[in-house]
């Protein structure tokens, strides 16, 4: 009998040992569980935070690319504005200096001549203050 009582102590400290060890793998499997779904929880946000700052990122690029370009016209605009302007003030100021030379040939002589003579010193002042 005694071979008996411990053949059944030792099945059923197997049983419990068995069902200890299943207990602890059901346990770990949940711990296990819960920490994947934790870790792909936090996954989602950090994919839905850079998905939103990329879009945010998107967006101001596109502002900032419409307002360069929008600039950019205005300066184009202006500039050939400008440009035209200055344009027709240098060919009215060319007709007009045609006209004078035409009307005072002998004036328009002693101008260059003074010019030229004055932009000679100038020229040489500048040489010589470079030795």
């Amino acid at each position: 009998m005694a071979d008996k009582d411990v053949k059944e102590a030792l099945s059923d400290a197997a049983d419990a040992a068995r069902e200890a060890v299943e207990d602890g793998v059901v346990a770990a499997q949940k711990r296990f569980q819960k920490l994947a779904d934790g870790a792909q929880e936090k996954y989602r946000k950090v994919s839905d935070d850079v998905r939103e700052g990329a879009e945010k990122a998107r967006t101001e690029v596109r502002r900032g690319v419409e307002r360069a370009r929008e600039r950019y016209d205005d300066v184009a605009e202006r500039t050939r504005k400008g440009y035209d302007k200055v344009k027709g003030n240098v060919s009215d100021l060319s007709g007009e200096v045609s006209t004078y030379v035409r009307e005072n040939p002998g004036k328009s002589v002693l101008i260059a001549a003074a010019a030229g003579f004055l932009i000679g010193l100038l020229v040489r002042r500048s040489r010589s203050d470079e030795y």
